[in-house]
């Protein structure tokens, strides 16, 4: 069988790869040329991901990846040479990866060439992973169960290449013990522990589909393989609700351009097994080949948005090839100008003067691992820079390129606008819309603003995973985006109200409704472009007085303020609040009506904004912070202002047009450097603008409304309205017998192994009322138990406290009153009575917390207590809470997995940390009758 074409139409290729694409051939080949003269070694050790591995402890640079130099990694921002075993098992990982795009590499050159050495260089990659593949561990993985990597869908990717390779192999004629051993030992074994882990939405599932597809095929499986294609988490549901209306994918262009490539195997893969896909959801996957290239920036790199890299450029041969591969489907004028951009518009530092071998080393292609995100610096590029998926499914020759100019573009589903002015050269967006999953920032109503290549209002994206400043990244302070009462923003999709586009004046305005990012807050920006200016008017209503703040992430002077002083700004304390990581900050005041003069300059570039408030005076912090990932600490202000209702209007001028701003009876009055003169007026969602020029006057109207169906609520009756109010709970008699609960089974959450086969920890919780006191007791079944000391050494595996790691007890306890939960980590201590406690980070401060402990001939038990009056003077007093029992083995160097009293069952343990959701608590009553 083949998996991705028909045996004839690869035969069809063998003449193209001779033909037309015999440059892209021969750069193949020699990318090879180091496997087939060696046979390339397997990795002995299993990958592993910690925080100092692969990374550059000066710079915080992720070191170059070289597959031919396992103990020796260069920083490529400081030159220095790195080794040890930190940094081998993070090349391990890539190397693994890389390893198995090599044996598709060979195994299709093979197809098509017909030279043997090739099939060797394959068959010995095969071969090599049948005999190590089972030797390493299901073990200390950080997302999802898998034996060479740390995550699922690592394993899931590299499978997948391994099971081209194989088809390719055996379409090709050689068909011998070697496939028939590796289906036996890898691909069934591999596929098994992939099915075990479904990640649901996730663009990480994407691919763990497109390995069940293509594995099982190759196994003969048929139904297994179609269950991967229509299942609940299927390649259907990912077409249908990954894949937005728009043909976006909801984690943003990062994440889509990620997702789309395992996208494109799934399609494939259906498609040549004959498993018929939606028409519809084939188009929109279609659609996704383009939608990446409608937010470009001017430099042509994709705007860093949610867990993005920060300043990706598309000049990569993989976007190339992704053009190419949407090209061989169907004809599209937006992929036929991106591939001008790539191939007759070379960058500016690197032009089109290099050689052939020269250009294929700087492709950064050879070292490509597989179909993981490894970036590579702009590049001019060929269709000889391309990979294996061209040399397979291009067209053959492309038709005329033509370059195309970038217009402005909104795209609704995903929630993002863009409008351009000064032929592409100037870029605003507003993000407005989807929040973007797991992998997305509280971040609606960002504003961006680009000039060329002076990034004046820029998203920062996010740095490592397992660095701690991924939490200021992830926070609403790191955006420019507004956040109320000084806490990052809640979870929420914006709302469209209006977009309207004129080419010389345009506006996009967009809305978070209550209870949007704040308890009964509504936010709104509306955004403004002229020729060579833009409004920007952020407004809110609130029921309550409450301060909103609005960062700006620029450096910049600034005038219309009073003398600066040193202050601390009130904000939450939680990382991803980010008010934990400013240094330096200063605050001074301006008044009502007065603007605010910002100034910043790059290089000869120099970008102005003038600031107008709501309200008797404002705020204006300045402070330091991480910038963009590997760019050092950067200044940057936030405006703070307060009250039920308000706003902050600002106007921003990118070339010096923009001489005065002022606001008069209810108008923006902006005052241009020719002496003409614009007066704004907003109207609900319609925008007014008046233009004198000379004795000239003419006007425009923004309109563009966005007008949503008004939502019938039916009538909800008394008991299941009280059912939502007042939700079950369990009643607690002072000094009565305490409510227990026995934690098992149903209430664990594992790693990579059941609970029986982790011994079956259990745990009993007795929770009650013992005199003036809160009373809480667990007692832990389970042997060894394996407490981590006091000083001990941190592990540096991720960005976590590395006490999560250890047998012990998070403890979340929540009041009515209270804001926010008040969560502890306790962790018994061999030489004392009293455990280690520590307040987890973004809790409640200041709750008096007693804990004793005491080991047992079948575990420990730990006996906390709090005093009622910590909880409020209620009557009845009601409260909640949720107790978590970690588990700890020794052969392990992250824990095997949890009990939670909240129920654990379907869930598993990774990337927990010590966070939990207060929605899920158990709730309680103390009555004294």
């Amino acid at each position: 069988m083949t998996l991705l074409i028909s045996r004839d139409a690869l035969a069809r290729r063998r003449e193209i790869a001779r033909g037309p694409l015999a440059a892209l051939t021969a750069s193949l080949r020699a990318d090879l040329e180091p496997i087939v003269q060696t046979s390339p070694e397997i990795p002995e050790a299993k990958a592993l991901l910690s925080r100092d591995g692969g990374r550059c402890p000066r710079d915080s640079a992720t070191l170059a990846f070289d597959p031919f130099s396992p103990d020796s990694h260069r920083c490529p921002v400081c030159g220095t040479m790195y080794g040890g075993e930190r940094h081998h098992r993070w090349w391990v990982t890539f190397r693994q990866l890389w390893l198995a795009e090599r044996a598709v590499h060979a195994a299709l050159l093979f197809s098509v060439t017909g030279e043997t050495a090739l099939r060797a260089a394959a068959a010995g990659i095969l071969e090599g992973y049948s005999a190590r593949y089972l030797t390493y561990p299901n073990r200390d993985n950080v997302l999802g169960p898998t034996r060479p990597f740390f995550s699922t869908y690592l394993e899931s990717i590299w499978l997948l290449q391994l099971c081209i390779a194989v088809d390719l192999l055996e379409s090709s004629g050689a068909i011998d013990q070697i496939t028939s051993t590796f289906r036996e030992r890898v691909i069934e074994p591999s596929a098994r522990l992939i099915a075990s882990y479904d990640e649901g939405a996730s663009n990480r599932q994407v691919w763990n589909n497109a390995a069940l597809i293509a594995a099982n095929l190759l196994l003969g499986r048929s139904r297994e393989a179609s269950r991967a294609v229509t299942g609940a988490s299927g390649l259907i549901s990912h077409l249908d609700g990954g894949l937005l209306g728009d043909g976006t994918w909801y984690e943003g262009e990062n994440y889509h351009l990620f997702a789309h490539r395992g996208l494109w195997y799934g399609v494939m893969l259906a498609d040549n097994a004959a498993i018929e896909l939606p028409a519809k959801l084939v188009e929109r996957f279609d659609e996704g080949f383009a939608t990446p290239l409608a937010t470009a920036l001017p430099d042509f790199t994709f705007p860093s948005r949610r867990d993005s890299q920060y300043g990706i450029t598309l000049r990569q041969w993989r976007f190339a090839e992704s053009c190419e591969l949407g090209l061989a489907r169907h004809t599209d004028p937006r992929l036929l100008g991106a591939l001008w951009e790539l191939y007759e518009n070379p960058p500016r530092d690197r032009g089109g003067s290099i050689g052939v071998e020269e250009r294929r080393r700087v492709t950064g292609r050879w070292r490509s691992t597989a179909e993981s995100e490894r970036n590579e610096p702009p590049t001019h590029l060929t269709r000889a820079d391309l990979s294996w998926r061209s040399l397979l499914i291009a067209r053959a020759e492309l038709p005329l390129l033509e370059p195309n100019t970038p217009e402005s573009t909104l795209l609704e589903e995903q929630g993002f606008g863009v409008i351009r002015r000064d032929h592409g050269r100037v870029y605003v967006a507003l993000d407005y819309g989807h929040s973007g999953g797991g992998h997305g920032h509280p971040d609606r109503l960002n504003l961006l603003l680009v000039n060329g290549e002076q990034r004046w209002l820029d998203d920062m994206g996010t740095g490592s995973y397992v660095d701690r400043s991924l939490h200021w990244y992830r926070s609403t302070l790191a955006h420019n985006a507004p956040l109320v009462d000084g806490r990052s923003q809640a979870r929420a999709h914006g709302l469209l109200r209006a977009f309207d586009e004129r080419g010389g004046a345009g506006w996009i305005a967009a809305e978070i409704p209550s209870p949007g990012i704040a308890p009964g807050v509504a936010v709104s920006r509306a955004v403004v472009v002229m020729p060579d200016y833009l409004v920007d008017q952020l407004t809110w209503e609130a029921p309550r007085n409450v301060s909103i703040d609005l960062p700006i992430h620029l450096v910049a002077s600034i005038d219309g303020v009073g003398q600066h002083v040193r202050a601390t700004p009130g904000g939450g304390q939680a990382l991803e609040d980010g008010f934990p990581f400013l240094r330096e900050t200063m605050v001074a005041t301006s008044e009502r009506d007065a603007p605010v003069h910002l100034r910043a300059v790059l290089g000869s570039d120099v970008a102005e904004a003038w600031s107008l408030t709501s309200g008797e005076s404002a705020e204006w912090w300045r402070a330091e912070a991480p910038g963009a990932p590997g760019k050092g600490d950067k200044q940057f202000h936030f405006v703070r202002v307060a009250g039920l209702a308000g706003s902050v209007t600002t106007v921003w001028s990118w070339c010096g047009a923009v001489r005065a701003v002022t606001w008069h009876a209810g108008a923006l009055h902006v005052q241009l450097s020719d002496d003409s003169r614009h007066v704004h007026t907003r109207r609900g969602w319609e925008w007014h603008a008046e233009l004198f020029a000379g004795g000239a006057r003419s006007s425009i109207d923004l309109a563009g409304i966005r007008a949503y169906p008004r939502r019938e609520t039916p009538p909800v009756s008394l008991s299941a309205l009280t059912a939502t109010l007042v939700p079950a709970s369990q009643y607690l008699r002072p000094n009565g017998e305490p409510t227990m609960y026995v934690l098992a089974e149903r209430e664990y959450r594992p790693s990579e192994i059941s609970w029986r086969d982790a011994g079956a920890p259990r745990a009993d919780v007795g929770v009650g009322v013992r005199d003036d006191d809160l009373v809480v007791r667990v007692e832990v079944t389970k042997t060894p138990v394996l407490f981590r000391g006091r000083d001990a050494t941190d592990p540096a595996l991720d960005n976590e406290h590395p006490d999560i790691h250890s047998d012990g007890v998070q403890f979340y306890l929540m009041s009515p009153s209270w804001a926010e939960p008040a969560a502890w980590m306790i962790v018994p201590e061999r030489a004392q009575s009293r455990p280690r406690l520590r307040e987890i980070d973004g809790s409640r401060t200041g709750v008096s917390l007693s804990a004793t402990w005491s080991e047992t001939a079948s575990g420990y038990e730990i006996r906390l207590s709090v005093p009622l009056q910590a909880l409020g003077g209620m009557s009845p007093l009601r409260f909640s809470l949720d107790v978590i029992v970690n588990d700890m083995a020794p052969d392990r160097e992250r824990r095997r997995g949890q009990l939670v009293l909240s129920g654990g069952a379907g869930e598993f343990v990774y990337l927990r940390g010590d966070r939990h959701d207060a929605g899920r608590f158990l709730h309680f009553i103390a009555k004294n009758d």
